[in-house]
């Protein structure tokens, strides 16, 4: 069984979501083989040479007992995912970058976080934002209390901004021209679960979020779902 994941947003292992993605991975467990987090598993994530945040350390743990298991973990960056360095390789997590094509279960699925999609000005400026390297060298000097507390700010903020129908069917159109090369396409970053069907048993499924639906998607035997959890 093939678990899909994305958009949980952690800000600290208090929250309802990160106990709940806990008690997800401990649950299923026993029965997958692989978990696919597409993107924004943390509300903010930047790598320091030394630092690592300790808000996430019991989410870290429960995805790293699932690694210990011999599950593979697989991380599609995000746009929550602001400096990567070699952390989440050695801890074990396979890292892929913004978009990959994967066979499961004998279908080619194209897995995506999706913000390169998203057009509108506040993405394409928090895009500018993340992406510079001078910003990144400046924020490596600040003071990590002070530098994720900021950045954690900033990230809600960017979260809070409304995802209006309009980048629903966007979404929607760009699997319909990827489904032209793929099985399957998985996105995530609306926020909003979504399923469809198309002609030669092809689908497109958006995983939704850890903020208000817990939701998430499953390939088992070459057949795909979307579903919610309630634990």
């Amino acid at each position: 069984m093939h678990l899909f994941i994305s958009d949980v947003h952690i800000r600290t292992d208090n929250s309802e979501r990160s106990r709940r993605l806990i008690k997800f991975i401990n649950e299923f467990k026993p029965r997958i083989s692989d978990l696919y987090i597409l993107g924004d598993l943390f509300e903010f994530w930047f790598e320091y040479n030394l630092v690592i945040p300790k808000h996430y350390f019991r989410t870290l743990a429960a995805l790293y007992d699932l690694i210990q298991s011999g599950r593979r973990v697989h991380y599609i960056l995000g746009n929550h995912e602001v400096m990567i360095g070699d952390f989440l390789k050695n801890f074990g997590f396979v890292v892929h970058p913004e978009k990959v094509k994967l066979e499961i279960d004998n279908r080619i699925v194209y897995l995506a976080h999706g913000n390169k999609i998203d057009r509108r000005i506040w993405t394409r400026m928090w895009q500018m934002l993340l992406t510079s390297k001078l910003n990144h060298t400046l924020y490596s000097v600040i003071h990590p209390d002070i530098g994720i507390f900021l950045a954690q700010v900033i990230a809600f903020i960017s979260r809070k901004q409304k995802t209006k129908p309009n980048l629903v069917h966007v979404f929607e159109e760009y699997a319909r021209a990827k489904l032209e090369e793929v099985d399957i396409v998985i996105l995530a970053h609306t926020h909003i679960p979504d399923f469809k069907e198309f002609p030669d048993n092809k689908f497109y499924v958006n995983t939704g979020d850890w903020v208000k639906h817990f939701s998430y998607a499953v390939i088992n035997n070459g057949k795909i779902s979307l579903r919610y959890y309630d634990g």
